[in-house]
């Protein structure tokens, strides 16, 4: 009991967000399957170390969980998390995670620090039937790097 206590009432560092922009959204042809549960790998002693939530990609026309991570955000970026609408006519759209400049403008996602340990259980849908989606993506870290 008091594992869920400790583990609810924390809050993991993010990096400032920013809103999608209508433009980086793209036709998907389903909506993403519920969320992977993961354990976080503790926070490295990096400075300005900030936790990215694991998203869903989609990756050669299925959806793939890519793992959440601790990064260093670049200087002066935001970060869109991943979205997904449905637009007037009901078409699915999806945004993947992107860092952005000041301007909007997408930059390059940072290495990961440290990589978060995604469940191996089935992913259940609403409906209660597990899901069909790809492979979990494989993140290098840079861990043995010394400290930013």
């Amino acid at each position: 009991m008091g594992f869920w206590a400790v583990a609810c009432g924390r809050t993991l560092p993010h990096p400032p967000y920013i809103q999608q922009p209508s433009s980086a959204l793209v036709a998907v042809a389903a909506e993403p399957p519920p969320a992977r549960v993961e354990h976080v790998p503790p926070r490295p002693a990096a400075k300005g170390a900030v936790w990215l939530d694991g998203e869903w990609t989609e990756r050669r026309g299925r959806w793939a969980w890519k793992p959440g991570r601790w990064v260093v955000a670049p200087p002066g970026a935001s970060y869109s998390p991943w979205a997904f609408v449905r637009g007037l006519d009901g078409a699915p759209y999806f945004a993947p995670g992107t860092f952005r400049d000041a301007q909007g403008a997408a930059v390059d996602e940072p290495p990961p620090l440290a990589v978060a340990r995604p469940s191996v259980v089935p992913v259940i849908g609403p409906d209660g039937l597990a899901e069909t989606v790809g492979r979990t993506i494989r993140l290098p870290t840079d861990a043995g790097a010394p400290p930013r």
